[in-house]
């Protein structure tokens, strides 16, 4: 068991915040090897009579695969360039693309609301577009989806990217600082919607490597990646259509009609709202820094391990709900004690990002 530095604030079997002076033996179980999903609620891509457009994953980047028989089920959605960057019409013709994505509609859907053709033979998509894309020639649904999407197990997002190949990453250098690669190990759970047998490692180029991380987890055969803007935290999908080339991992959509979503407390807005508290000199900073860094919650001991933010979130609520079961510090007890539930889920969403 895995010596680490007593956390005080949150308890003997998690990170966050630790007594100035004790130690502990790390009691956690949960393997890191762990790979989970979240819910989040989208708008898709509509022309702008409100029909659905989809895309096709046998086409490549600014070039249509879908051939006269293909065109008979699934419609060009044909338009004009504009000075929008998100939609231009490919070479040649008047077909509009998405960010370098040809659009097409689904020969069944008939009304607004009709999403017939999304994930049909797992190939055909919705566009879950980002909130700041115009043109005047599309505009978003009225309807939302829920979206299933892949994460680690502190929630976080993962990518992939258009121009690697199968079982091989083209994302170096810089590219590696923007996107770090993802590397689970022996990954022991998954989520509904995939499977343990779809996971692979691959070993990265060791002389294009610029941080040095050789290996990396693949999804059916794509590299996987998080995206450093957002900021480790649980929930954050910043990255989803940048340039057009990094998606989310999709593992099922459903009308927001059709389902109960399950969506994270632990945003980056709460993570905001939460330094403040966590720097706050009458609370955690006095003792441990603005950042975490301060001994004895260096990252290097103790929350390299962990990043958890419901985990955190639970045992605070037991410090503040139950006193002092665990013999914790007496002073991070009584912060706890003065949280209410709203600032504990601020809170633990900043401290989940302190996780190397």
């Amino acid at each position: 068991m895995t010596k680490l530095v007593k956390l005080s604030m949150i308890g003997l079997s998690v990170m966050a915040f630790v007594g100035c002076n004790d130690t502990y033996s790390n009691t956690t179980e949960e393997s890191k090897n762990t790979l989970k999903s979240l819910d989040r609620q989208v708008n898709y891509l509509t022309d702008t009579n409100g029909i659905a457009l989809y895309t096709f994953d046998k086409d490549v980047l600014n070039k249509s695969n879908c051939d006269t028989e293909c065109q008979k089920i699934w419609p060009l959605f044909e338009g004009a360039n504009t000075t929008s960057e998100d939609l231009k019409t490919l070479d040649g013709s008047d077909h509009l693309a998405f960010r370098q994505h040809p659009l097409y509609f689904f020969h069944n859907d008939k009304a607004p609301g009709d999403v017939n053709g999304d994930n049909v033979k797992n190939v055909w998509h919705l566009v879950y577009a980002p909130e700041n894309s115009n043109d005047t020639q599309t505009k978003f649904s009225e309807q939302k989806m829920v979206q299933s999407y892949l994460t680690d197990k502190d929630g976080r997002a993962l990518y992939t990217f258009d121009k690697d190949e199968a079982n091989v990453s083209n994302c170096y250098g810089d590219c590696e600082e923007i996107w770090p690669v993802y590397y689970g190990g022996d990954i022991a759970t998954v989520p509904n919607g995939m499977q343990k047998s779809e996971l692979a490692t691959i070993k990265r180029d060791a002389n294009r490597s610029k941080t040095g991380l050789l290996n990396q987890t693949t999804y059916q055969g794509k590299p996987l990646y998080y995206f450093a803007s957002d900021n480790k935290v649980s929930g954050a999908t910043k990255g989803d259509w940048v340039k057009g080339v990094w998606h989310l991992v999709e593992l099922s959509a459903k009308k927001a009609s059709e389902t109960t979503v399950t969506t994270s407390p632990y945003t980056s807005e709460a993570a905001e709202k939460g330094k403040a508290i966590f720097t706050n000199p009458s609370k955690c900073a006095s003792c441990h820094g603005v950042d975490g860094q301060t001994k004895p919650l260096g990252v290097d001991n103790v929350i390299a391990r962990y990043g958890d933010a419901a985990l955190i979130d639970k045992k605070l609520k037991d410090m503040r709900d139950n006193g002092n079961p665990n013999n914790q510090h007496s002073a991070m007890v009584n912060v706890a004690k003065g949280l209410s539930d709203e600032q504990i889920i601020n809170l633990s969403a900043f401290v989940a990002t302190l996780k190397k």
